[in-house]
């Protein structure tokens, strides 16, 4: 009989660099989960998988719907011997790799919106939450947090965001195995993260994110809490930041922030 969390388990088992499997059928939030066990000292590559969230998050506190037997849901830990300034962009190189895989899978070309939204067709299909924090030792950790719409259709998806979202299935009227796009999902994860550690940050992957980045040369706004700002997006520098040139001529480089074109 069919076990997601067999084939899961068997699936990532097989990839050397990961540490330790913890799968739930239903989760608060992979995130959350992540974070507990990082602050109690859990090592780099623990790896959380949950079927469904109850209480999944995006960015900017949004929700991210999170039913079950389709999509994947899943976070892990890193501990990244390299400065800290580096550690925000990671954020942009989970987004890159999510584009690499959907790529793979759905032979479509991927978009990047900064800083981490993957894009296919102008709808989203993906989305990557960061968390950065302290363990109980003081020893510095990256929780990232990867959703990925792979077998829903339309009908699953709250009405609020059916004109805006895609998943897999929808793209190739394919249904796929989650548990292979996981593994393919860290196997190129890893490969990836080792470049840009060894590269200090963003430069080690800028090639690929560029390629798939549209953004260069148009106009938005970005909102980040009560402030926003506007201008022409000019770069994206080597600590991930967005580089913009204000409409008052300025060079400004974001660390956060909505990014919406004008």
């Amino acid at each position: 009989m069919y076990s997601y969390e067999n084939t899961v388990k068997y699936s990532l088992d097989s990839l050397p660099f990961i540490r330790d499997i913890i799968y739930r059928d239903s989760v608060g939030s992979t995130n959350v989960l992540a974070e507990e066990l990082a602050r109690t000292g859990r090592g780099e590559w623990t790896v959380v998988v949950a079927d469904s969230q109850s209480n999944g998050r995006g960015r900017q506190g949004r929700v991210w719907f999170s039913p079950s037997r389709i999509n994947i849901y899943t976070s892990f830990i890193l501990r990244p011997e390299i400065s800290y300034e580096y550690f925000p962009a990671i954020s942009l190189l989970a987004g890159m790799v999510v584009a690499i895989v959907i790529e793979h899978f759905v032979n479509m070309p991927a978009e990047l919106k900064w800083p981490n939204d993957v894009m296919v067709e102008d709808k989203k299909i993906s989305g990557v939450l960061l968390a950065l924090g302290t363990d109980l030792n003081n020893k510095s950790y990256i929780v990232v947090g990867i959703g990925i719409n792979v077998n829903s259709d339309t009908k699953e998806y709250p009405d609020y965001i059916t004109t805006s979202s895609t998943s897999m299935r929808l793209l190739t009227n394919k249904v796929f195995d989650r548990s292979s796009v996981l593994n393919y999902l860290y196997t190129v994860f890893h490969e990836w993260y080792n470049m840009y550690c060894v590269h200090n940050g963003f430069n080690g992957i800028r090639e690929q994110f560029m390629r798939r980045f549209k953004m260069t040369g148009k106009q938005v706004n970005i909102l980040n809490g009560t402030e926003k700002l506007s201008g022409t997006v000019e770069d994206i520098d080597k600590y991930g930041r967005l580089v913009l040139k204000s409409n008052n001529n300025e060079t400004i480089a974001v660390k956060s922030g909505d990014v919406h074109l004008i």
